[in-house]
């Protein structure tokens, strides 16, 4: 089934400069924390200089480090929504997933991807089972990929629906 996975590498390798997002939506606040734990766990670093996210209480942008997770203060409703980036990202069976952006919401979490030839077969399937971890541990997550502009066909989400499904053979 390489066909398969050459199909999503060709909406994937052309960088045209976008920075396309995968979205996870209908997540409880509790899985919006959980969700930033796995990707943060999965990464080695944040590779954003500087991080913070803007406090409501103290009107002022507060830094955070590799080892917290901001995304409590967002579903606590001290911080604003945020954007950070991570590198070093391996996936649950060790393949290497390029740089990720991450945006965190109240009921969401929204992955930005760079585009290019870094996404090769394993990455996509890194990013996979990345997505799959996540997945198992929300209860009625809503994916879809926005603003790939070769993803006319939403070859994304058809294979990210086959991948999903038990027992799955073309992992």
């Amino acid at each position: 089934m390489i066909e398969h996975w050459r199909k999503i590498e060709n909406i994937f390798k052309e960088n045209d400069g976008s920075l396309p997002d995968i979205e996870l939506n209908n997540l409880s606040g509790e899985e919006v924390i959980a969700g930033y734990e796995i990707i943060r766990n999965s990464s080695k670093c944040i590779s954003s200089s500087n991080p913070y996210f803007w406090s409501k209480t103290k009107e002022a942008e507060i830094s955070f480090t590799f080892l917290d997770n901001p995304a409590r203060g967002v579903i606590s409703g001290e911080a604003e929504c945020f954007h950070v980036c991570f590198n070093g990202i391996k996936s649950p069976t060790g393949k290497t997933i390029p740089e990720l952006g991450l945006f965190v919401f109240t009921d969401s979490l929204s992955i930005d991807y760079r585009m290019g030839l870094q996404w090769n077969i394993d990455a996509i399937k890194g990013l996979f089972e990345l997505l799959l971890k996540l997945s198992n541990e929300f209860k009625d997550m809503k994916i879809s990929h926005q603003g790939n502009l070769f993803d006319e066909e939403d070859v994304f989400v058809k294979a990210w629906i086959n991948y999903s499904k038990p027992n799955t053979a073309d992992k």
